[in-house]
């Protein structure tokens, strides 16, 4: 798992490897300018065209400098261009300034429009705190408009590194070199956009730098999905695996269900029941004959049968297609009075749990709940475009307050945790915005559950594995016309690229 910082976090990281451990910052910074100065040798030739480096005064600016500095040593056509300059400088860039002079680096007081192939953003960094305006805001509306490729020195001028808010004007990269860690507003929308590709570079700071205060926040790389994935024996059968009950389908509505159920199946999970409405019995038995299906009638909840499906059970979802009807409620009720289980909760459970949240908080056990944004309104009384601008901190509040977990669904999906922790997802795209995505993830993340794994390790699989489908998916048949089967018959594919067979 990787470390995600906000801007404190990152600032005291690089003050004890400054002060504790004794790497000095102008070491810092001359890495930091090498990380971006091999990118750009990486992808252009020096006969491209020239390269305008955009510097700030702060160690931002610093690095910028450097850039330049190494970029004109290397024979580049390049120039420095200072929005801000008359400014105080820190001391740091201040040096970077005066040695850029001492080698004769070009400087420019103005852009020139069509001339540059390569501009480099080090206006700002991880420190703003609100939104860019005047010339230097003019200038980055001026950049975004030109043909040249943009790259971003440690974060796109604009973007506020905790929250990926962007209050004002923003330099729009096609590639951000990020140093020592990615910062929260590099992933979260609308800073995403805005960041192009990320790459994190080693410029000498590492976890060592947080002294033991590690940061709250993380997300997966494909690499460490093999370490959280249920282990395998040569020596096993389907007990072994855990068994998921999906309470899941009011009457005439198997899509919901199916989709849940077979996503779970494929978690790995060793047994599949069906909990769902007697008019989905035959077409569930179709699709999906490898599950075990109970049935009720659409008024009449037998709650014997209920019972023994929930002790059967390792872990339960409810919710997909339940509807809100009485017999729904009921089922709810049930589920939530049983303190023994690991259970999630999706759609229409949250719906109904919405009409009184304090049901949660007088409930004991491990909870998951797997809200798109309505949902999450209905949840919790605020409005969608609050929720959006607060995404994780919405999840974070939701989890703390309610101790459950809370996977947030969005085009980044955010897991907050009861104790502060929280990962935000990096994998899908929009072609998962179709009806049965969020069912696929929650059967999904319940399979996880019922083999054993712990919610800290089978969410953020989960999630992250769903979300690869989703892009294997688009691959396969293009985002724009994907629909939920599609995603579902890549997860297979998914966790075979993860590593496991």
């Amino acid at each position: 798992m990787q470390y995600l910082v906000n801007s404190r976090e990152m600032k005291q990281c690089d003050k004890n490897t400054t002060e504790y451990y004794g790497v000095s910052s102008m070491v810092l910074m001359e890495r930091a300018a090498l990380a971006v100065f091999s990118e750009i040798q990486k992808r252009f030739s020096k006969e491209d065209g020239k390269v305008l480096v955009l510097c700030g005064t702060g160690n931002n600016g610093g690095d910028g400098i450097a850039v330049a500095r190494l970029l004109h040593l290397a024979g580049w056509q390049v120039e420095m261009l200072l929005p801000m300059k008359g400014k105080k400088m820190t001391p740091e860039t201040e040096r970077q300034y005066d040695t850029a002079g001492k080698y004769y680096v070009p400087e420019t007081d103005h852009i020139q429009e069509h001339s540059y192939a390569v501009v480099v953003d080090a206006l700002f960094g991880i420190g703003l705190s609100r939104g860019i305006e005047g010339n230097p805001g003019r200038i980055l509306e001026a950049i975004n408009k030109m043909p040249a490729f943009r790259i971003a020195v440690d974060i796109a001028s604009g973007v506020l590194a905790d929250t990926g808010a962007v209050p004002g004007a923003a330099f729009c990269a096609d590639l951000t070199v990020t140093f020592g860690f990615a910062k929260i507003g590099q992933f979260l929308y609308p800073g995403a956009e805005y960041t192009g590709e990320l790459i994190t570079a080693d410029i000498g700071i590492d976890k060592n730098g947080f002294q033991r205060q590690n940061p709250s926040g993380k997300y997966l790389n494909r690499e460490d999905l093999s370490t959280l994935l249920p282990k395998r024996r040569a020596y096993s059968n389907k007990g072994s695996y855990g068994k998921t009950l999906i309470i899941a389908g009011s009457s005439d509505m198997a899509g919901a269900a199916y989709f849940a159920a077979k996503a779970a199946y494929y978690s790995g999970c060793g047994l599949v029941r069906i909990f769902t409405a007697k008019e989905n019995r035959e077409i569930l038995l179709t699709k999906l004959p490898e599950a075990i299906i109970t049935t009720y009638e659409a008024e009449q909840i037998p709650m014997s049968k209920l019972k023994e499906s929930m002790e059967w059970a390792d872990a339960v979802l409810i919710g997909p297609g339940l509807s809100r009807s009485p017999a729904a409620q009921m089922l709810v009720e049930s589920v939530l009075s049983c303190e023994s289980k690991k259970i999630v909760f999706d759609a229409d459970a949250l719906n109904i749990i919405s009409k009184d949240t304090k049901v949660l908080k007088n409930t004991c056990g491990e909870r998951v709940i797997t809200p798109h944004l309505g949902e999450m309104s209905r949840l919790t009384g605020k409005n969608i475009k609050s929720i959006q601008e607060n995404l994780l901190q919405a999840a974070l509040d939701f989890a703390k307050e309610y101790h459950v977990f809370c996977v947030l669904k969005d085009a980044r999906t955010v897991i907050g945790m009861p104790d502060g922790e929280f990962f935000v997802n990096t994998t899908g795209n929009h072609g998962m915005a179709t009806g049965g995505s969020g069912d696929v993830l929650s059967g999904f993340i319940t399979g996880f559950l019922a083999q054993g794994l712990s919610c800290e390790k089978a969410l953020p699989a989960a999630v992250y594995l769903h979300g690869m489908a989703g892009d294997l998916a688009a691959e396969a048949h293009g985002a724009y016309s994907m629909v939920a089967s599609d995603l579902l018959e890549m997860i297979p594919e998914a966790v075979k690229s993860s590593g496991k067979e």
